[in-house]
């Protein structure tokens, strides 16, 4: 009971303070973006079809953003995809994405400087750190477009954003934002955060994990994809999601999709929730993925298996 009281107490000042920390979206994401001052690209072992590059890029407005980039060892001006995962999962997105066309691939870290693992108090330490992390990080892929752009082996004109589980719904507002995107992916991303985070958080009691979630989903509203993923057309939207996945729940992402004008596709896989210690799940989305890039024109809704599951979360 006393850490129930002590949790809701700093909730009520969390919401006192981040009260003071207005953030004017969209316009905002662009001025805190900069300018691309400086890169710094370390080569490093790649594989048979792909050089690679550690590439640190710096902003004039006082930033970094890490990344990894893939480029085909063969010469050419080839189309090229952002990809941000997880945490600190730069490199292992860009490794894992790899659609059947070349590509240049690159994939960036959150331009986030703290710790890669926050257990509860740390978190609330730095939690306006964290949502700063947040907020920056479509300025981030912005900036990582104005990097491929100024490369000659990129064919700018063939931009794909691919925001994967936490990056799915940060995708969506760099790509409804930076019209340098032609397609924009969400793999195993939701609307609603308030929900969102609902079903995922271990809070106990429910009261308490309500209360936490619709603080946590008010700091990060700017960032709510429903309110941007309209702004996508006339360019493609393409959602990802598994019809058993128990972290986001169906009403999520169909919310999600009947927010985003056409053309857009909603492909279902008969799969739990996306994890990089499931390497044939892994496989098996990045073949969905792959399958979409190269449709010409998206099939509005696609259900792989026999999953018409419903979700067994509410709808708040």
């Amino acid at each position: 009971m006393a850490l129930a009281v002590a949790v809701g107490f700093v909730l009520i000042l969390v919401v006192m303070v981040a009260h003071s920390l207005s953030f004017d979206a969209p316009k905002e994401f662009w001025m805190q973006k900069g300018v691309l001052d400086s890169v710094d690209s370390q080569p490093v072992e790649g594989d048979s079809l792909y050089e690679a590059h550690e590439v640190t890029l710096i902003s004039s407005a006082g930033y970094r953003v890490r990344g990894y980039l893939r480029v085909p060892r063969e010469e050419g001006r080839w189309p090229a995809v952002i990809v941000i995962g997880g945490t600190n999962t730069g490199r292992m997105a860009a490794e894992l994405f790899t659609p059947d066309d070349p590509y240049v691939i690159l994939g960036l870290d959150y331009p986030w400087e703290g710790p890669r693992h926050l257990n509860w108090f740390q978190f609330l330490v730095r939690v306006f750190a964290v949502r700063r992390a947040m907020l920056l990080t479509p300025s981030a892929v912005m900036l990582g477009v104005d990097y491929l752009e100024s490369r000659d082996d990129v064919d700018i004109g063939k931009l794909v954003f691919a925001g994967a589980s936490f990056g799915a719904p940060l995708m969506v507002v760099a790509g409804a934002l930076d019209q340098r995107a032609e397609t924009v992916m969400s793999v195993y991303g939701g609307a609603n955060f308030d929900g969102l985070l609902q079903g995922s958080l271990k809070v106990k009691p429910l009261w308490l994990r309500a209360g936490v979630a619709k603080v946590g989903a008010w700091l990060v509203s700017p960032l709510a994809p429903e309110k941007y993923v309209q702004r996508i057309a006339p360019r493609r939207t393409i959602i990802i999601n598994g019809s058993r996945d128990d972290r986001i729940p169906r009403y999520s992402v169909e919310l999600l999709y009947d927010s985003a004008g056409e053309p857009k596709q909603l492909i279902w896989l008969d799969e739990g929730h996306i994890s990089s210690r499931d390497p044939e799940l892994l496989e098996r989305v990045l073949q969905a993925a792959s399958g979409a890039l190269n449709a010409d024109e998206p099939d509005n809704t696609a259900e792989e298996g026999a999953a018409r599951h419903e979700n067994s979360l509410p709808r708040p």
